[in-house]
């Protein structure tokens, strides 16, 4: 699993890429150090193996919310919602 932004106007949008098959997952105001963190993507691994908690709050609960996220997409993506 991948985590890709896209930014658009003001607001960051969030995407799950998992065997090639793009999720959305959420979006929220655009933040200059969220989106240097996710500008090129980051693997599942990477957002867990983040060490930096307490520096950046707005990247700390960007962080927080996208496992909540991404079990919400996954359901989705089961129950057929997603094409």
């Amino acid at each position: 699993m991948k985590v890709v932004i896209t930014k658009k106007n003001d607001s960051l949008n969030f995407y799950m890429i998992i065997n090639k098959v793009r999720l959305y997952l959420f979006s929220q105001q655009f933040t200059k150090g969220v989106y240097e963190y996710f500008k090129n993507g980051r693997s599942e691994n990477e957002i867990r193996g983040f060490k930096r908690w307490g520096k950046n709050p707005r990247l700390d609960k960007t962080l927080s919310k996208i496992p909540i996220y991404k079990k919400f997409a996954l359901k989705e993506a089961e129950l057929g919602f997603v094409s």
